[in-house]
């Protein structure tokens, strides 16, 4: 036998016996629950509803649909329920500890300490370090980058001295 007539055989074993589990149909269902499904219809129905208050009232009426015991629910709901005091009846004695608040000191700040100086720049021509700039500006007429020197500043490009 194969496996796909093995699930077949067991396919038509098992189906009277789902039907058999479903409630039998008792239509038409009570006023009450009628009422309940012709507002959830509306609900349904109605453009101004978000679409999960929608989903909500299909899965309710797909509840009321199927089964017997919601249907029963909404009926119970339907009943008069009985008056309730206004005030609570045992009032609580004990009022509950108030827990102190711990204050914990901060863990101190990150911070980057600098143990070895940067390696020196060395130029590959002649085996020299390079020398920085100790600072650049810029060229209020051309909008060029200037490097500084101690008397003023070198124009890159041109190689013109604009002193201080």
């Amino acid at each position: 036998m194969t496996l796909r007539a093995a699930l077949v055989a067991l396919l038509v074993a098992a189906a009277p016996v789902g039907a058999a589990a479903v409630d039998p149909a008792d239509w038409p269902p009570a006023p009450a629950v009628q009422k309940r499904m012709t507002e959830l219809q509306a609900v349904i129905r109605d453009p101004a509803a978000s679409t999960t208050e929608r989903e909500n009232a299909r899965n309710a009426l797909r509840r009321l649909l199927k089964s017997r015991a919601a249907r029963d629910d909404v009926e119970r709901e339907d009943r008069e329920r009985p008056a309730r005091a206004a005030i609570e009846p045992f009032p609580s004695v004990v009022k509950p500890a108030e827990s102190p608040v711990i204050r914990v000191p901060a863990p101190p700040v990150a911070h980057i300490d600098v143990v070895v100086p940067p390696k020196p720049l060395i130029i590959q021509n002649n085996g020299t370090t390079a020398i920085t700039s100790p600072g650049v500006a810029v060229d209020p007429r051309t909008g060029q980058i200037l490097h500084e020197t101690p008397g003023g500043y070198v124009n890159p490009r041109t190689g013109e001295f604009i002193p201080r």
